[in-house]
């Protein structure tokens, strides 16, 4: 079974590590940032924390948010075994399977390194908002966290989770769309963890075996759903085409406009906004640097304002920012 479109580009190690080093369990764990965690700055009053792709090229994602007196850009980087293999030196940095850390699995939860970097933001008496914003498999990141994260849960300042062009989402029974409605799905490995709570649930979220008692949570986060709308490619490199991610549409954007449809049907009314970016498809530079990135990602009230630097469309190596 093919697990996703031209999958082993994730396999090849990524050459840039983050500069700034983030103890956690006990061991490193590495990440970009414009300023200092140890150091509280009481003028921060806005803090981006932006989540890289499969490919994990953080350093690419944090030159992406342009920076600003009052705000911090965090890019923290899951870096994968590829990265690590015969290499003593970053084999001391915290690592993940190839696809745990997009679903926070892992001996050391990625959601728990996230809950450390929200831990350490409290400090910063001055702030005012988060925004935790991913593209691609950093979007698959985000809207799990979201979904079962702890550490926004009595954060001190509003959070805002932008899930950009995921490939998956996570659902929270094994209903899928049928027709015009959503129906258990007849497969219940569809509802297998990182697409839904039937089986595989990380420690980290605890004995759930369904989503129950993480949907009312969810739904009430304040949540974007940012959908390029060109990203319509069924052969689209790193796209998931085993049968959980079939089962949730045939593109990217089908499936973001079906899982928002599923929230509404579930909850009954209206929850989160989906927002399309027009003449955009699976590019994090150009969904960042659209007028619908800016206004949902920066402070609300300046986003319009806020820009984004390394210019539309930047390619990096081979491939597009994934």
């Amino acid at each position: 079974m093919t697990f996703a479109n031209q999958a082993d580009i994730q396999h090849e190690a990524i050459g840039e590590i983050g500069d700034k080093v983030l103890i956690t369990e006990g061991r490193k764990f590495a990440y970009f940032a414009s300023g200092s965690l140890d150091d509280p700055d009481p003028r921060l009053r806005e803090a981006v924390i932006v989540v890289h792709g499969a490919l994990r090229n953080a350093g690419d994602y944090y030159r992406s948010i342009k920076g600003a007196p009052h705000r911090m850009t965090i890019a923290p980087q899951f870096l994968t075994e590829d990265d690590v293999r015969d290499d003593p030196g970053r084999a001391e940095y915290l690592h993940w399977g190839t696809e745990d850390w997009k679903g926070g699995l892992g001996r050391v939860s990625s959601f728990t390194v996230m809950d450390e970097l929200l831990r350490r933001l409290e400090a910063f008496t001055g702030l005012l908002r988060v925004t935790i914003v991913g593209n691609s498999a950093g979007g698959q990141f985000v809207n799990r966290y979201a979904a079962v994260g702890r550490g926004p849960d009595d954060f001190a300042v509003p959070v805002r989770f932008v899930v950009a062009n995921p490939s998956t989402y996570l659902y929270f029974d094994r209903d899928r769309r049928k027709g015009d409605t959503f129906l258990p799905h007849e497969d219940p490995e569809v509802d297998r963890w990182r697409y839904g709570f039937g089986a595989g649930v990380p420690e980290y979220v605890g004995g759930a075996t369904s989503g129950a008692d993480h949907f009312a949570r969810y739904i009430g986060r304040d949540v974007v759903y940012l959908l390029g709308a060109d990203d319509t490619d069924r052969g689209a490199a790193l796209l998931e085409i085993h049968p959980a991610a079939e089962a949730q549409g045939a593109t990217r954007v089908e499936r973001g406009e079906i899982y928002h449809d599923y929230l509404r049907h579930k909850a009954q009314k209206d929850v989160h906004a989906l927002v399309r970016v027009p003449g955009v498809g699976h590019d994090a530079g150009q969904m960042f640097a659209s007028p619908q990135g800016r206004e949902h990602i920066f402070d609300r009230d300046a986003g319009r304002a806020a820009g984004v630097g390394g210019g539309r469309g930047r390619v990096f190596g081979r491939y597009r920012r994934r």
